[in-house]
């Protein structure tokens, strides 16, 4: 439960620094800067959790972090796309054998926000080899305010503690960002997340 708890608590980490209405100098991407702000952002110690999420946490997944893209925010796409290997790395183990998530049909699952309020969504197979968040996806990104580039996500699969169902948490931090990661700075920042 410890594990757990650290887990999906460290999907809240910088948010103090992001929100307190303050504008953000935009940086370059490959700039040490960016990369030094990056690094501290996958290793800052937890934060406190929404009280509505820990609530409901039970068995929770490692995390994944992503970047936003454009086709992540754009209206006609309505999905967020996630990597299959981290997928497969961090989010099957925590699944069962009743538990039929990932395929051309997919499953509903409740998605936490940043604010610990659930929205339903479709967690599914795009394209037999994508895995993808979507039906109500847009949605979460109005009311959450997301941006490409400079939002970057941590998102955790949880069992909810009283169901016992399959739940996704998702938190956004912004960075001062203005362009898509270098695929050198992409793979320093997030090292190790696609190794088996």
């Amino acid at each position: 439960m410890v594990t757990a708890a650290f887990a999906l608590s460290h999907f809240m980490f910088l948010r103090d620094r992001i929100q307190d209405g303050k504008k953000k100098k935009i940086i370059k991407d490959d700039t040490e800067e960016t990369l030094d702000l990056l690094l501290r952002w996958t290793s800052d110690p937890p934060k406190n959790l929404p009280e509505a999420t820990t609530a409901v946490l039970g068995r929770c997944s490692k995390p994944i972090r992503k970047q936003l893209t454009k086709s992540d925010v754009k209206g006609d796409q309505n999905r967020l796309m996630l990597r299959k290997v981290q997928v497969d790395k961090n989010f099957l183990p925590l699944l069962e054998e009743s538990d039929t998530l990932l395929g051309k049909e997919g499953t509903r699952v409740s998605v936490y926000g940043p604010d610990g309020k659930a929205h339903e969504m479709m967690f599914k197979m795009w394209n037999e080899k994508t895995p993808v968040l979507m039906s109500g996806w847009n949605t979460f990104v109005k009311v959450y305010k997301l941006s490409m580039y400079c939002d970057f996500l941590t998102v955790f699969m949880f069992r909810h503690k009283v169901t016992r169902e399959i739940c996704v948490a998702i938190d956004s931090t912004r960075h001062p960002v203005a362009r898509q990661l270098s695929e050198t700075i992409s793979k320093i920042v997030f090292k190790g997340e696609d190794k088996d």
